[in-house]
């Protein structure tokens, strides 16, 4: 939020200016992308700047904007997402891919309506490789407004079962979407579906066996699951 809006055009008004040096634009944005992975979000955010300075491209300025989401500037990020998506030069690939981190974007403005719209149409946008990222997070923002209720809501399991028909949408098409099987698991705790929430687990941790949070909320379902057993 700190981050100066006008940064962002100064930088892009400058492309016609740049110097033209493919080899150390392509360098910087290695760098700045192994950085981005490795969770050092504002060392891979001058990295690709620098990336930027040297030669613009859809997939260097796609990387800032995710950045600078990242970094808690939403209102920065959305201005720079607008340009790729509407830049014809952005590859169809990769403007579907910043149209899913611009809803991202718009939902941490509050622009709730706007983010949802954009996820239902990327679950079925050929361009878009990773549809169930836009399911899973459509499941997420309807789990959020199922916990803004209270549990005598005639709303709350309706937004619970919208949450679980995109988890399993999402899980459809990856098979191994860990997040999807966390949060399903949630869905069933809620539901007071202990059991069920057992399996998912179990089936999460067949494929991340070291996932933490998971072990220790399996253990405490199976504490649960024996008191209902012998509640003596």
């Amino acid at each position: 939020m700190s981050f100066i809006i006008l940064a962002i055009p100064f930088l892009l008004a400058q492309c016609g200016k740049q110097k033209s040096n493919k080899p150390l634009a392509s360098n910087f944005f290695q760098q700045a992308s192994l950085e981005a992975q490795h969770g050092n979000p504002k060392k891979a955010l001058n990295l690709v700047n620098k990336s930027i300075e040297y030669k613009s491209s859809p997939k260097s300025l796609l990387l800032k904007a995710t950045l600078l989401h990242t970094i808690n500037a939403p209102t920065e990020s959305v201005t720079l997402f607008k340009k790729i998506i509407n830049d014809k030069k952005t590859p169809a690939a990769m403007k579907a891919d910043a149209l899913n981190n611009y809803a991202s974007a718009l939902y941490d403005l509050k622009e709730y309506d706007q983010a949802e719209h954009i996820w239902e149409e990327l679950c079925y946008d050929k361009d878009y490789l990773s549809p169930e990222l836009a399911y899973f997070n459509l499941a997420i923002f309807q789990l959020k407004k199922a916990l803004m209720l209270t549990l005598d809501s005639k709303d709350y399991f309706h937004h619970l079962n919208l949450s679980e028909r995109y988890l399993h949408q999402a899980l459809a098409i990856s098979k191994y979407y860990i997040d999807a099987f966390f949060y399903l698991a949630q869905i069933h705790i809620r539901r007071n579906n202990l059991r069920l929430a057992h399996k998912t687990l179990m089936e999460l941790l067949m494929e991340a066996p070291d996932h933490e949070v998971s072990q220790k909320l399996l253990l405490e379902i199976e504490k649960r699951l024996e008191k209902e057993k012998n509640p003596s």
